[in-house]
């Protein structure tokens, strides 16, 4: 097991085993994508979905700091998107 990890560490940034081999977009690319995907009736729908999901989940006293982490993540990656989509707009 640690001979295959090491082994994918070294090889450099490639395609995780599971990932099929894709082009990845570079960062000035990101935003025109982004707007381009989420301006769509069905993008529109799913960041309103995650808007709802995301930001509206109130955890309450006895939440453990991982998952207020994890919910600060998807939280952060939700603003993520958002950015490159205004980003893209403009």
């Amino acid at each position: 097991m640690f001979k295959f990890i090491k082994k994918l560490l070294s090889a450099g940034r490639q395609a995780l085993p599971q990932e099929p081999d894709m082009i990845t977009p570079t960062r000035d690319d990101a935003p025109r994508i982004f707007a381009r995907l989420f301006s769509s009736d069905d993008g529109k729908l799913v960041l309103s979905y995650l808007r709802a999901t995301v930001n509206a989940r109130v955890s309450g006293p006895e939440a453990g700091e991982g998952a207020l982490r994890y919910q600060d993540g998807q939280r952060g990656l939700l603003q993520t998107i958002h950015g490159l989509v205004e980003q893209g707009r403009n």
